[in-house]
């Protein structure tokens, strides 16, 4: 029995993490690796740490400590934080099997504006972005698209996001995040978006995933109405966003290794636009795949050991099409279809129009 060490466990995304490995097919050893105290409680673990913070100088030696006393086989960094970067660059160090893009590749993919430079260099349709070093930059371009999509350049969750057509705002929002050269402003595409999830082994796409996000969970509390929260979801097949995500992902490197996957949104004409590569850990709605059928994370550990996993139907999107997971704060997650949301609304229209 394998045993995997699951960094930030107590929160979401590592949580499902560990949901989806103690639902596989064979049994693993879990152990938790959690720097909040109150939220190393709720780790589905069968053991637990808790840990320095990752930007303490100690975190480190307590990591070794963990992968010794445990005797762990697999470490999995499941947020993009101090801890993933810390790890990627002591992966040599750890004395214990990883499954990450080479380090090089991370500093990039966790870099939203270097990514933006070499998606168009490669002819790919992104939103036009610019680094906004100064209040020059930031007039010139709210000057030219009215209302401009801000955020920081490193972070995930809409981490800094807001959107605005209020040049002092900006300002103001850059200057309190201490952000000049570190945030950038963005042209406003629609609130339509996708993600396209993938395992990959030296080059070679694994398996992938589409999801369509239908609304952010408490996005009224946000100034962007973005909480990097899904309140619901479904599953889909487009075979020419596949080609696009394969595409963006290889203007970046030509051997994805590890878990690369794509984020989009659309444009006001129906294009997809890739607004970000996401590497090296899964999202906060892998247990929703897990329970439709594909384990992403068994399927992450199998590949990185070079162990026969579970075949597909195809690499491209292999479950069926509008499966729905709707989840929200002290509820269980549902899966569901659309078909069965939609005899609700048919119901309510019945009456409205009796």
């Amino acid at each position: 029995m394998k045993k995997v060490i699951v960094t930030n466990a107590g929160r979401g995304a590592g949580i499902n993490f560990c949901r989806s490995l103690k639902s596989a097919p064979e049994k693993f050893e879990i152990i938790a690796l959690e720097n909040n105290k109150y939220s190393i409680m709720n780790a589905v673990a069968d053991k637990k740490y808790l840990c320095p913070s990752p930007d303490s100088k100690d975190y480190l030696e307590f990591l070794k400590f963990v992968i010794n006393d445990t005797k762990a086989d697999f470490l999995y960094p499941s947020k993009t934080n101090e801890e993933l970067w810390l790890i990627s660059e002591h992966r040599d160090e750890l004395n214990i099997k990883t499954f990450l893009p080479n380090k090089d590749m991370i500093k990039i993919y966790e870099n939203k504006f270097k990514t933006f430079e070499l998606l168009k260099s490669n002819g790919i349709k992104v939103p036009d972005t610019k680094l906004i070093k100064n209040e020059y930059d930031l007039s010139k371009f709210i000057e030219k698209y009215k209302k401009i999509w801000l955020r920081e350049i490193k972070g995930c969750g809409g981490k800094g996001s807001v959107s605005t057509d209020n040049f002092n705002f900006a300002k103001e929002w850059i200057n309190r995040l201490d952000g000049w050269g570190n945030f950038t402003a963005s042209e406003v595409l629609t609130d339509k978006t996708a993600s396209w999830t993938a395992i990959w082994r030296d080059g070679e796409l694994i398996v992938s995933q589409i999801r369509r996000r239908l609304y952010w969970e408490f996005g009224y509390l946000s100034l962007s109405g973005v909480t990097g929260i899904t309140g619901a979801q479904i599953t889909k097949k487009d075979p020419k966003l596949d080609e696009l995500a394969i595409k963006s992902i290889k203007s970046i490197t030509s051997k994805p290794h590890g878990i690369v996957s794509v984020d989009f949104c659309y444009d006001k004409n129906g294009v997809p636009n890739p607004t970000e590569i996401q590497a090296s850990r899964f999202f906060t709605s892998t247990y929703f795949m897990s329970k439709a059928g594909l384990n992403f994370p068994y399927i992450m550990l199998k590949t990185a050991f070079n162990e026969e996993f579970p075949k597909f139907k195809t690499k491209y999107s292999p479950l069926d099409e509008d499966l729905m997971w709707i989840k929200y704060v002290d509820c269980e997650p549902i899966l569901t279809t659309i078909k069965e949301v939609e005899l609700y609304e048919n119901q309510l229209c019945k009456w409205i129009n009796r």
